[in-house]
């Protein structure tokens, strides 16, 4: 395994993934069901995007804690579905010593600005299934608990051998209901070989149908259709900003997905340094078709800034949707698409 040696690293940390481990500590934070989702109404839907810093855990009670902070707040504020950012289920290498050793080899190098690719695989592989293990568990466990949906957002997840950036979602009950591999890959998850996905599913959940664009997925008009033809109510986008995120990028990707298709839409964002020699920021957002807005720019609501720990929670109204009209996507010319449709394609 490269510079991580061939040692299993489950073995290694004993039983701290182990879920008997997650469930009592878990258990520790005295946590009291919510009734959140005890009534159910499509004019009160009530969702959260968390803005999470990402910062070194010194254990698996810290991340555990850390976790629950962010969903103890959303849950305060009577959310019923909370959605975390792109790698949250990377988050808990932190706490793994191995890790913090070999953090020098998976920084970016200067010639390409991409890690050496070598050492990344390895990497991923030798952590992979303890940090799932850790991830999984702790999400699944604290679902339950506080009785509430969580999109928890994404991680790299080994599938017969090969990797995959996976987005999972539990119900109330802490089961997964489902899970969504992205579909349009970046030329980093290119090179390190992850398996892109040719479907975009929905989930059905109390609250209508979901759908999940990951990352880039949000970019493209494509997957956004089909969730909405499939009847997405809601598209929920985990995500990561490696460059400057402006007021111009507030007006693309998911805000663009949620103007063409007369949906919802909440992303999630992962900020802070990332250890690997650069930072990410960006805004959590819940985003509205532009003519259910004062405003008219998209935003429901977003956090308070960039760069720090935050939440958004937003009451969502899908009777309102059905208000909600523009000439671009809604207006049909029949007799116009019949005299020149085979002339455009």
């Amino acid at each position: 395994m490269g510079v991580f040696g061939s040692a299993n690293l489950a073995n290694m940390m004993g039983g701290k993934a182990s879920p008997h481990e997650i469930e009592r500590l878990v258990d520790k934070l005295n946590i009291i069901p919510s009734d959140n989702i005890s009534r159910v109404s499509s004019e009160d839907v009530r969702v959260t995007a968390i803005q999470l810093l990402r910062k070194n855990y010194s254990s698996l009670a810290d991340y555990i804690v850390d976790m629950n902070l962010y969903i103890s707040d959303a849950v305060n504020r009577r959310a019923q579905i909370v959605c975390f950012p792109a790698f949250t289920g990377l988050l808990p290498v932190t706490f793994v010593p191995q890790f913090q050793t070999a953090l020098p080899r998976l920084r970016p190098l200067a010639s390409t600005g991409f890690p050496d690719i070598g050492d990344m695989v390895d990497a991923l592989e030798y952590f992979s299934d303890f940090v799932f293990d850790v991830y999984f568990n702790t999400m699944s466990a604290l679902a339950a608990r506080h009785r509430i949906f969580i999109m928890a957002g994404t991680t790299l997840y080994y599938e017969k051998g090969k990797p995959h950036h996976r987005a999972f979602l539990f119900n109330s009950d802490g089961d997964m209901i489902g899970f969504q591999d992205k579909i349009s890959l970046n030329t980093l998850e290119k090179a390190l070989e992850i398996e892109s996905c040719a479907e975009l599913k929905l989930f059905e959940t109390p609250f209508g149908g979901v759908a999940i664009l990951t990352g880039e997925d949000a970019d493209y008009f494509e997957p956004a259709r089909i969730a909405r033809n499939l009847g997405a109510k809601i598209l929920i986008s985990p995500n990561i900003s490696m460059h400057e995120y402006t007021p111009v990028n507030m007006a693309l990707g998911l805000n663009m997905r949620v103007q063409e298709n007369a949906v919802y839409g909440v992303q999630s964002m992962l900020v802070g340094d990332t250890g690997l020699g650069f930072a990410t920021e960006g805004y959590g957002s819940v985003f509205s078709p532009n003519e259910l807005l004062i405003k008219k720019n998209g935003s429901l609501a977003h956090t308070s800034g960039r760069y720090e720990p935050d939440i958004v929670c937003a009451k969502l109204n899908y009777d309102r949707l059905e208000d909600s009209f523009s000439p671009y996507i809604h207006d049909k010319n029949p007799e116009l698409l019949a005299k020149y449709i085979d002339r455009l394609y």
